[in-house]
């Protein structure tokens, strides 16, 4: 009987001699320096005028790679230095960068190194820290070359944010802590301030706490610190920034929970009619639902006819008789699957501005769904 071996060199001399060369050639294990070429880009540019005589030679320097090879693909650990003044080194698969690897810049003589970390099918994804050239650093999550996850931001001057990212911009809650020794913690939406937040003042010690929008304050309260939130204060002021503390009057408003309420309702209604704009409407051009102003107050006299006074709150599924004046008529059992599609709890209180955004939400639901029934 043949072995294997005495098969494989019969089918080798059988086969033709370009087929074995061309299995001679297949690169695999570990290989020095192999220099890649390409095509001469400017050979495209058609308003160059070249000297006839003269051959042109139709490639130029690519990137050079030395590392490992598995059946002609990079595999395992190696290192590529490219043609535009950058290097990778770290783990391949299939040709791309895959696993753990340093990409490098070349600035000047020496490489400087701008992200180290996970990557997958040659994009920035996982775990990883990049450095900008400002001299800010990302160490966080990543998908497909933008932030994304759980990450901190450190900034050139100083200021780090800590938090949520989705495409490279802040998205859900985060914290950013100034070099003046302010603090915001809060919600944010593609990179700005917008939901509920609260802002700590280092200087006066004293916190702002209510609703943002397009990255500004609107409405809320500013209030002295409980005892739990003074341990933010520890921090020392930068210098030759002092504490400047003082006594917030004892004056009130006649209903403060109310007019708050409204206000918050208001520009979170704001904040949804922007987020469902249509562009080719324009700026003002909303196909998300609007709430009358009357309406809203109607709502809102109901809310605190059945609120408790100590929480200014309803059970959700007292829900209905508020929504009702806001055009909604739901039943016990419209309430249990709201509370199951945003994943609320069955014994949940809802203050007026959440009672809000439920209805904004039902709202929503009821528009998507008439349109998909004209579309069919």
């Amino acid at each position: 009987h043949d072995t294997s071996d005495t098969q494989a060199k019969r089918m080798e001399k059988s086969a033709p001699l370009s087929t074995i060369k061309m299995q001679q050639a297949v690169r695999s294990g570990h290989h020095a320096t192999v220099y890649e070429v390409r095509r001469d880009p400017g050979l495209k540019n058609k308003d160059v005028i070249r000297d006839p005589t003269k051959k042109v030679f139709p490639f130029v320097g690519g990137s050079n790679y030395k590392g490992s090879w598995n059946m002609d693909q990079k595999e395992g650990f190696g290192v590529q230095i490219n043609p535009n003044n950058t290097k990778y080194e770290g783990e391949w698969q299939n040709n791309r960068h895959n696993g753990r690897g340093t990409l490098w810049v070349k600035k000047g003589k020496n490489y400087h190194r701008q992200y180290v970390g996970d990557w997958k099918d040659g994009n920035m994804e996982g775990q990883g820290v990049y450095y900008y050239e400002d001299g800010a650093i990302y160490k966080g999550g990543w998908y497909r070359n933008n932030k994304s996850g759980e990450g901190r931001y450190d900034y050139k001057n100083g200021d780090h944010y800590t938090g949520e990212w989705l495409n490279d911009l802040q998205e859900g809650f985060g914290a950013m802590s100034y070099t003046n020794g302010n603090i915001f913690e809060g919600l944010w939406v593609q990179g700005k301030k917008e939901g509920p937040g609260l802002y700590y003042y280092a200087s006066t010690k004293k916190i702002y706490q209510g609703e943002w929008y397009d990255d500004q304050p609107r409405c809320g309260e500013f209030r002295s610190p409980t005892t739990e939130e003074e341990a933010r204060f520890v921090r020392l002021l930068p210098k030759g920034l002092f504490h400047n503390e003082f006594k917030l009057p004892g004056l009130t408003l006649a209903d403060p929970t109310g007019i708050i309420d409204i206000a918050v309702s208001d520009v979170r209604m704001q904040s949804i009619r922007r987020s469902h704009a249509n562009p080719e409407d324009g700026e003002d051009g909303m196909y998300a639902t609007q709430i009358p102003a009357l309406a809203l107050e109607k709502a809102r006299k109901v809310f605190h006819s059945l609120a408790n006074e100590a929480t200014q709150s309803i059970s959700i599924y007292r829900l209905a008789e508020v929504l009702y004046e806001l055009g909604l008529s739901l039943t016990a059992n419209d309430i249990a699957e709201i509370v199951q599609q945003l994943e609320l709890k069955d014994t949940l209180d809802v203050s007026f501005s959440e009672a809000i955004e439920i209805a904004s939400f039902i709202h929503q639901q009821n528009l998507e769904s008439a349109e998909r029934d004209d579309f069919f």
